[in-house]
C-alpha cells in the first residue's frame, strides 16, 4: 500500500477514536447511537478543515514522529472550543445561566469554579481524544516508515 492509500485511509479510520469516545460524552452509553451521526458529521468536517492542512504542513515540515501526531491532534480536538472562544471574545457579556445535573458552570455570565472544573475537564478528554486519533493516524499512515527507515 503507498503513502497516499495509508494517508487516504487513517483519515477516513482516526475520526473514530474521537467519535465513539465524544458520541459517549454528549449523551451516555445508553443514548449513543444517537449523538453518534451528528458527532460524526463535525468529527469529519473538522478532519477535513482543521486535520488535512495541519497534515500538509507536517508532511511539509517533516514532521512525521508518533509524538508530532500525538501533539498536533490536539488541535483538531480544540477546535470547536477554539472557535467558540475566539468568536465571543468581540461580544458582550451576558447575564446568563448555564446548569448541568444541578450544578451551576455560570451563573449571571460568571464561570463558577465548579464551571472551571468541568470546562478542565473538558479540554483534557478532548485533549486526549486528539492525541488518541493523532497517535492512530501515524500508526497507520507513518508507523512502517519508523520501522523501515535506517539508523543514523
Amino acid at each position: 500500500m503507498n503513502q497516499i492509500s495509508r494517508s487516504i485511509l487513517a483519515f477516513i479510520v482516526s475520526p473514530i477514536v474521537p467519535i465513539v469516545l465524544l458520541s459517549i460524552f454528549v449523551l451516555g452509553i445508553d443514548k449513543f447511537l444517537q449523538a453518534l451521526p451528528l458527532v460524526a458529521f463535525f468529527s469529519y468536517l473538522i478532519t477535513v478543515f482543521v486535520a488535512l492542512p495541519i497534515y500538509g504542513v507536517m508532511l511539509w515540515k517533516q514532521w512525521l514522529k508518533w509524538w508530532h501526531f500525538a501533539i498536533l491532534g490536539v488541535l483538531p480536538a480544540l477546535s470547536l472550543d477554539l472557535f467558540g472562544w475566539l468568536s465571543s471574545l468581540g461580544s458582550e457579556g451576558s447575564f446568563i445561566t448555564v446548569r448541568q445535573h444541578g450544578i451551576d458552570l455560570i451563573i449571571e455570565g460568571k464561570r463558577t469554579l465548579a464551571g472551571y472544573i468541568y470546562l478542565a475537564a473538558r479540554l483534557i478528554f478532548y485533549s486526549l481524544t486528539g492525541i488518541g486519533a493523532g497517535v492512530l493516524f501515524w500508526f497507520i499512515a507513518h508507523r512502517g516508515h519508523a520501522l523501515t527507515r535506517p539508523l543514523n
